[in-house]
C-alpha cells in the first residue's frame, strides 16, 4: 500500500488531498481541511475504511462527484427505476427541488458537514419543520452514499423535532358550523370537498391536491392516494358517505365545463378570469379557506361566537379525523392503514383523546371490588 498527502496547486481552498492505492485501485480524494495534522488523521481513517471495503472498479466516486444534485439525482434514478417504483421516483424528485434551488451547481464531492448545517438553518428560517428537512437531505444521503462519499459525514446530525404539536381536533358542534357555511356558496365548492377530504378521509392538503379522477371509484368506494408528505403515506382510504356524495357533486360540476377525463386533477387550478386547467392541480383554496372560517365563527351580527374556528388550520381536520377514530376504538393499525400513519408515536402525536372520552377510560378501570374512600371513611368514623 502506497499513500501521499499533498495539496493541488491552483486551488484557492488550499485543502489537503490523498493519494493512496490499496490492492491495486487508487484513490485521489480531497479531505477538506487546510490543517496537516487533520488532514493526516482523515486520510489514515479513511484508508481503514478502503481496506474494509470491496474496491470500486467503476471509479464511481470520481464519475459521480462531479455531478450538481439534480444530474445525479437523474443519473441515480436511472440506475434505480428497475428496483423501485415510480412514486418512490416521484418523492426523491420533489424532496430534491429545495436541495437544488439552495445549492444551485455545488458539485457533490465538494460537500462538506458544513454545507448541510448550513442547509438546515437555511430551512429552519424558513420555517420548514425538522421532519421535512431532515427528509429533504435524505436524499443528499442516498446520492453521497451512492457516490462513496458519505464517509465524509461522519458528524452530521439530523435536526431534532423539539416542536411541540400545534394541531387539535374540532368538536361536533364546530365541524357542524364549520361545515354548514362551507355549502352555503357556489364558489366555495372546492374548498368544502377539500375540507370534508380531510375531515373524514383523513387526507393531506398535498395529497388532495394530486388526486385524478382515474384514482376514484366511486362505486367501490376506494381512492387510491399516489402522492404524500412520505412514501408511507401512499395507500387506499376507503372513502364513507358524506365524501362520496361530495366527490359526486364535484364530478358533475367536473363535467360540465370538461374537466372529468381520467387523467384530469379532481381539483384543477383556477385562474382569472374563470381560467380553468384540469391538466395541472389547484395551487390553493387558501383565500376561500380564510372566508369559510371566519364566517364560520361570527354571527350575522358579527359577534364572534366561535372564537376557536377563527384559528383553526386546515390540517386540523386531519387530527380530527383521527380523534374521531381514536375516540371510536378503532386499532391503531386499521387507523394508520386509512390514513397513512406507519408509526405509533405519530398516531399519539395526532390523536387529540378529547376529556371526554379519557373520563370513559378512566370509569371502565374503575375496579369493582375497591370501595369508595367516603364509604370508607364513613366506617371509621
Amino acid at each position: 500500500m502506497k499513500y501521499h498527502l499533498y495539496r493541488r496547486p491552483n486551488k484557492k481552498t488550499g485543502a489537503f488531498w490523498m493519494d493512496v492505492r490499496i490492492d491495486g485501485v487508487r484513490y485521489r480524494e480531497p479531505l477538506g481541511t487546510r490543517d496537516r495534522g487533520e488532514a493526516g488523521e482523515l486520510m489514515h481513517k479513511r484508508i481503514d475504511q478502503l481496506k474494509t471495503k470491496a474496491p470500486d472498479p467503476e471509479k464511481r466516486s470520481a464519475s459521480f462527484g462531479v455531478l450538481d444534485i439534480k444530474h445525479a439525482l437523474e443519473v441515480y434514478t436511472k440506475l434505480r427505476r428497475g428496483k423501485v417504483s415510480d412514486r418512490m421516483v416521484a418523492y426523491w424528485t420533489e424532496q430534491a427541488r429545495p436541495l437544488e434551488k439552495h445549492f444551485g451547481d455545488l458539485k457533490l464531492k465538494r460537500f462538506t458537514v458544513e454545507h448541510l448545517i448550513a442547509y438546515q438553518n437555511a430551512r429552519l428560517d424558513a420555517g420548514k419543520a425538522p421532519k421535512t428537512t431532515n427528509g429533504e437531505v435524505s436524499v443528499l444521503r442516498q446520492l453521497l452514499k451512492h457516490a462513496k462519499l458519505w464517509y465524509r459525514f461522519e458528524d452530521y446530525e439530523p435536526l431534532a423535532n423539539t416542536k411541540p404539536p400545534v394541531g387539535r381536533a374540532l368538536t361536533e358542534l364546530e365541524q357542524a358550523r364549520l361545515f354548514t357555511v362551507a355549502q352555503s356558496r357556489s364558489d366555495w365548492l372546492y374548498a368544502y370537498t377539500a375540507g370534508v377530504l380531510g375531515a373524514y378521509c383523513g387526507m393531506r392538503a398535498c395529497e388532495i391536491k394530486a388526486v385524478h379522477w382515474q384514482d376514484i371509484d366511486l362505486v367501490a368506494g376506494v381512492l387510491e392516494i399516489k402522492r404524500s408528505k412520505t412514501p408511507a403515506g401512499w395507500r387506499s382510504p376507503t372513502l364513507n358517505t358524506v365524501c362520496r356524495e361530495t366527490l359526486s357533486q364535484l364530478r358533475s360540476k367536473a363535467m360540465l365545463i370538461n374537466a372529468a377525463e381520467p387523467q384530469h386533477f379532481v381539483f384543477p387550478w383556477r385562474g382569472r378570469p374563470q381560467k380553468i386547467d384540469p391538466t395541472r392541480p389547484i395551487t390553493s383554496w387558501r383565500s376561500a379557506w380564510r372566508s369559510i372560517r371566519r364566517k364560520a365563527a361570527t354571527s350575522d351580527e358579527g359577534e364572534v361566537i366561535h372564537p376557536n374556528l377563527l384559528t383553526v388550520r386546515f390540517h386540523d381536520l386531519r387530527h380530527t379525523a383521527v380523534t374521531t377514530m381514536a375516540e371510536k376504538g378503532l386499532p391503531d393499525l386499521t387507523i394508520m392503514a386509512q390514513v397513512g400513519h406507519v408509526a405509533p408515536q405519530m398516531l399519539k402525536h395526532y390523536s387529540h383523546i378529547r376529556r371526554q372520552a379519557l373520563n370513559v377510560a378512566a370509569a371502565a378501570l374503575e375496579p369493582s371490588f375497591v370501595k369508595p374512600q367516603s364509604a370508607t371513611l364513613e366506617l371509621i368514623n
